[in-house]
């Protein structure tokens, strides 16, 4: 099945939702890159996937927790939405399955705070985000989003429909850090390099890190 496959009518639907969208010109049109934002609602992965598709014409993986897979089924959320579920539990898991479709030129999306977030400032990152760009060279695209805060279902579908114009998605440089062998990538290594992805997507979303 071709991804996304009747599902493109679903872009200008999404994409209506924007007041603001800044830095699409940061998006490569082919190739690998890590897009690292920030996560607020349920919905987000819907919404910056529309505005980047709508721009790139290129597919993004999306990691999701493993619910969401379910609802779909675990190879058609893959094969149709690409999706990639992570386990609440065991988030790491799902790292060499990114990295292969990395090394195989796609691009992932990842929300590297690992869990949604409505507080004023940005989280200070799981190190997942650092160690796929250190395994595979490949560079981090950081992006501010801000939207509604969603929790259920109910507010994720309300949030969906809702005709406002009130969500931002600012994209920003490129980030590139060296493609490193296991044995070069330290625990502070890990620490420093999700340190600046974070500060970045802060200052992106208007969440400055505290960290």
């Amino acid at each position: 099945m071709k991804r996304y496959a009747g599902l493109h009518w679903l872009v200008p639907f999404f994409t209506r939702r924007f007041h603001t969208i800044e830095g699409l010109e940061h998006l490569p049109k082919i190739g690998s890159y890590i897009l690292a934002t920030n996560h607020i609602g349920s919905p987000d992965p819907m919404f910056i996937m529309a505005v980047v598709y709508r721009h790139t014409r290129q597919p993004v993986i999306f990691v999701v927790y493993d619910k969401l897979t379910q609802v779909f089924g675990k190879k058609f959320g893959y094969r149709w939405l690409g999706m990639i579920g992570k386990n609440e539990y065991r988030p790491s898991e799902c790292l060499p399955q990114l990295r292969r479709e990395l090394e195989a030129g796609n691009p992932v999306g990842i929300f590297p705070e690992g869990m949604r977030n409505a507080a004023p400032f940005v989280l200070p990152g799981k190190t997942g985000v650092a160690r796929l760009a250190h395994w595979t060279g490949v560079p981090v695209i950081p992006c501010g989003f801000q939207g509604p805060f969603t929790w259920t279902v109910g507010q994720a579908i309300r949030a969906s429909l809702s005709p406002r114009r009130n969500m931002a998605l600012r994209i920003g440089t490129p980030l590139t850090f060296p493609k490193l062998a296991e044995n070069q990538i330290t625990k502070d290594l890990l620490t420093n390099t999700t340190r600046t992805i974070m500060t970045r997507i802060g200052k992106l979303a208007s969440r400055p890190s505290p960290y």
